[in-house]
């Protein structure tokens, strides 16, 4: 299943060929790693498309002069809220070095 999520992400990046679509698919491949994720991104009421437009119309609303940038962490923040994706890139584990002495 994971695999074919991945298909269908990149499958729709391919068609809308932006920077930002590429920047997503890249962001939800790299969140595809187990099998709830990959359901949620085969979900056919949502798509990289509608993901796209939601945060291009965020960035237009908060514009002065035409220009607005997101950092990477808030886009994908949006994005893992419009795939329902939560806890995608957990901290990683610290490691107590006294711990292994």
């Amino acid at each position: 299943m994971i695999n074919k999520a991945i298909a269908k992400i990149t499958d729709e990046m391919m068609k809308i060929d932006t920077p930002l679509a590429i920047g997503i698919e890249e962001h939800l491949t790299e969140a595809c790693r187990n099998e709830n994720v990959a359901a949620k991104l085969l979900d056919n009421s949502k798509s990289l498309k509608v993901c796209c437009d939601k945060v291009t119309a965020e960035a237009r609303k908060r514009a002065k002069n035409n220009v607005y940038a997101f950092p990477a962490e808030e886009v994908y923040a949006m994005v893992d809220e419009y795939y329902g994706i939560s806890n995608v890139h957990e901290p990683a584990q610290r490691i107590n070095v006294m711990d292994l002495l």
